[in-house]
């Protein structure tokens, strides 16, 4: 990661009740980086889209 990108340790819950874990956040470009179970692969999203479609999970 660069140092633009401050690092989280999140869960959160998508529209289908998939659980993924945010690992990051990319304050320059506006983009969540999260991971999802058994994807190999970061995955990023905008946050105003991240915020309309996942919801924060306490674990």
């Amino acid at each position: 990661m660069t140092e633009n990108i401050k690092k989280l340790d999140r869960y959160y819950r998508d529209r289908n009740g998939v659980i993924v874990h945010v690992i990051g956040y990319d304050q320059a470009g506006q983009r969540v980086i999260y991971k999802r179970t058994g994807y190999e692969w970061e995955c990023a999203a905008p946050l105003i889209i991240f915020r309309s479609r996942f919801t924060k999970v306490d674990i």
